[in-house]
């Protein structure tokens, strides 16, 4: 037997404590794609999805903001179907409830580039901002949203993605898709089960936060070099170096513009302690990018492709002597 669905927003909204929901805003991120005129116990899961942003507009705090997106709800067959039916600007819960109510189920589910589209809302890269994904199936757009996931959180904020899977099998690919992404980024996953199961993860996700992890002096790291072709630095955000230390910034290049002026931004920053290029395509982007790691964390060199580069500040110790097979 599953549980009535407005049991599952409401407690992600559970989750957020009143304290941290006046500090920060958040964007609803709905599945409208055709699929979700499927049914659930005879009632179909766009019905269930109502009824679970009704539960969640009647707990929410209203000093936090909350937005509202959906996909797949006006063509079929087009991943570009993506809207923003409310800026995370105040709190509407009548207004909110009204554009839920009239959605429509008719197309694709391009998660990755709906919640890369919310987080960029919530402008993840300079303040805390959260995303809450309602999905019942996976992605379909040729995307990973399990790699934005990692993306968003290495250079948000403080970025966190909780995800609701409607009827999603576990082991299947869109469960592990929707279960990475939330967990990449500390938020939780949530599937509408059977009734034991469900009860054990709506306690889960309303265990608060652990606090961020403090530094080890027993991590040892080595510095790398200042022209790394064919490498990405990845952080490990289970490894702090210095708490203190700059953000991760993350820079849109145009197209034809080159690793060198990522290595020229990170040598003129007095916080940018790493860096790395990312050529054009990837994630799916159609413009080169690079990041800046202001050295919070420890960092791998990840292989990439031929046209990725990376790069280090002399005397700046950031790769893990464990992962460097030193």
């Amino acid at each position: 037997m599953k549980l009535p669905a407005f049991l599952v927003l409401s407690a992600l909204a559970a989750a957020f404590p009143a304290s941290a929901q006046e500090s920060g805003s958040a964007m609803l991120v709905l599945d409208a794609s055709g699929s979700m005129w499927g049914q659930i116990d005879g009632r179909t899961k766009i019905e269930l999805a109502r009824d679970a942003v009704a539960g969640l507009l009647e707990d929410w705090q209203p000093g936090m903001s909350l937005g509202l997106m959906a996909y797949g709800h006006r063509r079929k067959g087009d991943c570009a179907d993506i809207e923003v039916l409310r800026e995370a600007d105040g709190f509407n819960a009548a207004a909110l409830r009204a554009q839920v109510n009239a959605l429509s189920p008719k197309g694709m589910t391009p998660i990755t580039a709906s919640v890369r589209e919310a987080a960029a809302r919530l402008r993840f890269e300079e303040r805390r901002a959260t995303v809450i994904l309602v999905s019942d199936g996976e992605e379909t757009c040729n995307a990973d949203p399990c790699a934005l996931g990692r993306e968003l959180e290495e250079l948000g904020v403080d970025f966190t993605a909780h995800v609701v899977g409607f009827d999603i099998q576990d082991g299947s690919a869109a469960h592990r898709q929707l279960q990475c992404l939330a967990e990449s980024t500390g938020g939780r996953y949530v599937r509408a089960g059977d009734g034991r199961s469900l009860v054990e993860a709506l306690q889960s996700v309303a265990v608060a936060e652990p606090p961020p992890a403090a530094p080890d002096p027993a991590i040892l790291a080595r510095e790398g070099q200042e022209w790394m072709p064919g490498f990405a630095l990845e952080p490990d955000l289970d490894v702090t170096l210095d708490k203190n230390a700059g953000a991760t910034v993350g820079l849109d290049f145009e197209v034809g513009q080159p690793a060198e002026d990522c290595k020229a931004q990170c040598d003129a920053s007095a916080t940018c302690k790493g860096w790395h290029f990312e050529p054009t395509g990837s994630f799916f982007v159609g413009h080169p990018r690079c990041r800046l790691f202001g050295g919070g964390f420890a960092v791998r060199l990840k292989p990439e492709g031929s046209d990725w580069v990376a790069g280090i500040k002399p005397g700046e110790k950031l790769i893990l002597v464990e992962e460097s097979g030193e």
